[in-house]
């Protein structure tokens, strides 16, 4: 019901401009008006995860066709990258890869990339709106360059960018650390298939972890007054696996 509710309002849109559009325009010669926004843009991403279980009705077919051709053309005067992730996905799931390259393509021109934050978006920033919320656009761009780009290694980069904000900061939300899960789970490696820790060594002693949080890996280890010797500052840290790890002393 709730998909069938969602194409009527996508349809209900429609048939407003094409009414609006009757109307004479107020200086001849403008360029046609650009009807796409943010909330359209999610829409169509949504839909497009049930087109083979639900395929769009006849009735909504027009509206569809109208909104596809308004993702193609004007994807990029939307100034969130969420929503043009959001576009570059679903304009993939319906079948017009060519456009979805093209979005990759600018997002991939856009993004930075260094050794402590992976990759990210210099232009993502905290914002009141959701359309710019930081955690969730990461979240999408990673979904992007995963399915869209098929791109391991960005995938990868841009998930240490999303870990490191957990690690200085927080996710801020449900909503974000919800986003942010989906994306670290199930887009490129699984992150959760080793269970092996970080091995840290004091002066050729391993530690020897009381507790250690299941699917991070994270553990602490305290030393206090007299146990703290100078040679314990031989510090040696031994990783068995992929992937990005973080420590302090």
């Amino acid at each position: 019901r709730s998909l069938a509710a969602l194409d009527q309002w996508m349809t209900d849109n429609h048939q407003r401009i094409m009414e609006a559009a009757k109307r004479p325009p107020a200086r001849p010669g403008d360029a046609p008006p650009v009807y796409l926004d943010y909330t359209t843009a999610l829409y169509l991403y949504g839909r497009s995860f049930y087109i083979a279980e639900h395929p769009i009705a006849p009735q909504h077919q027009q509206a569809l066709k109208f909104w596809l051709d308004q993702a193609q053309k004007h994807w990029l005067k939307l100034g969130s990258l969420q929503s043009q992730a959001h576009l570059a996905l679903a304009l993939a799931r319906f079948g017009d890869r060519a456009t979805a390259q093209q979005i990759v393509d600018s997002l991939k021109e856009r993004s930075l990339t260094n050794e402590e934050l992976g990759t990210y978006w210099p232009a993502a920033a905290q914002s009141y709106w959701w359309y710019h919320a930081p955690i969730e656009t990461q979240a999408a761009l990673i979904e992007v360059m995963d399915e869209v780009a098929k791109d391991a290694r960005i995938v990868e980069n841009c998930k240490v960018w999303l870990i490191k904000q957990k690690q200085t900061q927080n996710w801020k939300s449900t909503k974000a650390t919800a986003d942010a899960v989906y994306a670290l789970l199930l887009r490129g490696t699984d992150i959760l298939s080793s269970s092996r820790i970080v091995e840290v060594g004091l002066n050729a002693a391993t530690i020897e972890p009381s507790s250690v949080e299941a699917g991070t890996g994270d553990y602490e280890h305290r030393m206090v007054g007299p146990d703290v010797q100078p040679e314990l500052g031989r510090i040696s840290v031994t990783k068995h696996d992929e992937g990005v790890a973080w420590g302090s002393v």
